[in-house]
């Protein structure tokens, strides 16, 4: 009933990323187009329910961490640490709001990816491998933001536990702890209540960290493989040549007009799947580019609010501090990859100018190659070198390929709504910003101690 294509070629070993899993338990995944049965539109009914829910418990959780950092606006120090979970929990409110409301184009996504851009193990074995490898940075992020919010749902817990040890028969007069700082329109401190508050606001906290690495670790996993296909495509260009010529001589033809004709098939091959490609990466663009645009907005303020935090808190718990070593290392990790995923875009399609103009169109190319004369049997000496001439493309070859390379030095580039492109220079600027406001917030902590 969830929506999950497999390609025609290889569809064994086609897999999703293993965080995709998030996707789907909290209702983000796309469903199929067509139900065949009444069951499966009662499941797809009370999975839109569920994913309302989880959009619905995540906008709730942030209205209590909003309400508190309200309260407490006028002390830095408080409302930097608040700051850091609530404007977390608004970019992923997003991000859950933006996948449920664009299930239509997450569905084209997904199809144009498994029909055009997955490399099979047995096609491309070495591009594959690394394609695969590349996604392990993924696992490591993934598993970093695991433990921190790990970390936020157990370290209360642990709090609550000394206090029932040092306060026995003052506990209820306590304030007891909860995953983030939050002020809430009811009591929650006391019996059911605060069990109920705690699992209710927890669980939206998973919800809103696996929703970051899982869409975060999709969108690598599309630009990942978008990038292994450009290398093939580099690859085939920088052997359409000789190709094209062993193609000719191992068929029934061999003569000039059947070596034009198939250099010119081979260069039309690849401009289509050199056009799916910039379809596919527009596709990207236009479904991530809100996400990346909020991302971009607000991931600055979060590393400014973190090392803010590292640098200024005084008589820090050691598990506090841990977490905001985890958390700023995350954040940092998460957005430099992102960037650099982007960038591994730009610096593909670029390449593909130098193949085309240096696929030796612009002359005869010779070369030597080692056969047996026809008068000799098996002496070894008897074999010789024969030349085997290419003949020059002809007009119609170069002036497709003058096409391509215009085309191709036009950057293809993933933008945040274009306001900014997906990039390492990117990834400079927002670091450039969280210092600069890092220093007008220390500034500003300095005048209030002074």
């Amino acid at each position: 009933m969830l929506f999950n294509p497999k390609p025609l070629k290889d569809p064994v070993h086609f897999k999703f990323p293993l965080q995709c899993i998030w996707l789907k338990l909290n209702g983000s995944w796309p469903l199929k187009r067509k139900m065949s049965n009444a069951l499966e539109k009662y499941f797809s009914f009370l999975y839109s329910t569920w994913a309302w829910y989880v959009v619905a418990m995540v906008g709730i959780t942030i209205g209590f961490q909003s309400a508190f950092l309200v309260t407490t606006f006028g002390n830095i120090t408080v409302t930097t640490e608040n700051g850091c979970t609530t404007f977390m929990g608004v970019l992923n409110f997003v991000r859950l709001l933006h996948l449920r409301l664009r299930q239509k184009e997450f569905h084209q996504l997904i199809a144009q990816f498994v029909q055009h851009i997955w490399i099979t193990k047995s096609s491309q074995v070495s591009i594959e491998r690394g394609c695969a490898r590349n996604m392990r940075v993924y696992q490591v992020i993934s598993v970093l933001q695991s433990c921190l919010i790990t970390m936020y749902c157990v370290m209360p817990l642990v709090e609550l536990y000394m206090l029932t040890v040092n306060h026995p028969h003052d506990l209820d007069s306590v304030a007891k702890p909860f995953p983030y700082k939050m002020l809430f329109p009811y009591d929650a401190n006391h019996g059911w209540r605060y069990a109920l508050t705690y699992l209710f606001t927890a669980w939206a906290g998973v919800c809103v960290v696996t929703t970051l690495f899982a869409e975060d670790s999709l969108f690598g996993f599309f630009v990942t493989y978008t990038c292994g296909q450009f290398r093939i495509l580099h690859n085939r260009i920088d052997n359409i040549i000789p190709d094209s010529y062993a193609a000719v001589q191992a068929g029934r033809g061999g003569t000039v007009d059947d070596y034009q004709r198939e250099c010119v098939r081979r260069l039309d091959r690849i401009a289509a799947k050199h056009s799916i490609l910039f379809d596919f990466v527009n596709l990207l663009e236009e479904f991530f580019s809100p996400i990346l645009l909020v991302n971009f907005l607000i991931s600055s303020l979060l590393i400014c609010m973190v090392g803010f935090q590292l640098v200024t808190m005084k008589n820090m718990f050691i598990g506090d501090y841990i977490k905001f070593l985890v958390y700023i290392f995350s954040s940092l990790s998460q957005l430099f990859v992102l960037c650099w995923n982007g960038d591994k875009i730009i610096q593909n399609s670029l390449e593909m100018a130098n193949h085309l103009y240096s696929c030796n169109w612009e002359r005869d190319i010779i070369f030597t190659d080692t056969r047996v004369g026809n008068n000799v049997g098996n002496n070894p000496q008897s074999l010789k070198s024969l030349p085997t001439v290419y003949y020059s493309t002809d007009s119609i070859f170069r002036r497709k390929l003058q096409f391509m390379i215009l085309r191709s030095q036009r950057q293809t580039c993933i933008t945040a709504m274009k306001f900014s492109t997906l990039s390492l220079n990117s990834f400079s600027g927002l670091m450039s910003s969280s210092m600069s406001y890092f220093a007008l917030l220390q500034s500003f902590y300095e005048n209030e101690e002074n």
